[in-house]
């Protein structure tokens, strides 16, 4: 009967370890989808699909022009837009290196501009490579989007465009 209260209060800690590790991720993504050629103007009716570490688990197609979505597990999601007469953009969400231990909520904004395909422009490079990349900055202690990856594409972009 000694070994009983020793037991008991291991196994309590156990549960109480196990129930902290596993606090919940209620990450909001809310992104606003514009066309290029006119910012101020709103982009409907988009497709959207969704792939938490590179297996699709969702699609939608957007009533009107933002999208409204949670991410709840600590994953690696890929984010694609499509608009028949656009070019397909995607975007990366990380958020494997959040903290277990937080209970973590934040909103992720953005605004996302796509584009009319054209013949002239060689974007190919838009199929592998995400326009933009958020991830969790431990010094800031939130998720936030990577603007250096995001400008050097805007780059490559204004440069495909703009190459005969």
């Amino acid at each position: 009967m000694n070994w009983l209260k020793p037991l008991s209060i291991c196994i309590i800690l156990l549960f109480q370890i196990i129930g902290h590790a596993q606090k919940p991720l209620k990450t909001k993504l809310k992104i606003s989808l514009r066309p290029v050629e006119n910012f101020r103007h709103h982009l409907d009716k988009c497709d959207v699909i969704f792939y938490e570490n590179n297996i699709k688990y969702d699609s939608t197609r957007l009533k009107g022009h933002v999208l409204k979505h949670n991410l709840s597990n600590r994953s690696l999601y890929k984010i694609e837009f499509r608009k028949d007469g656009y070019v397909s953009k995607h975007i990366i969400v990380n958020t494997v290196n959040i903290p277990n231990h937080k209970r973590y909520k934040e909103v992720l904004k953005a605004d996302v501009s796509l584009f009319i395909k054209s013949t002239s422009q060689n974007v190919s490079f838009l199929k592998n490579e995400p326009i933009s990349i958020a991830y969790y900055n431990e010094i800031k202690g939130a998720l936030i989007w990577d603007f250096e990856y995001n400008r050097s594409i805007v780059e490559k972009i204004i440069h495909a465009q703009t190459v005969e």
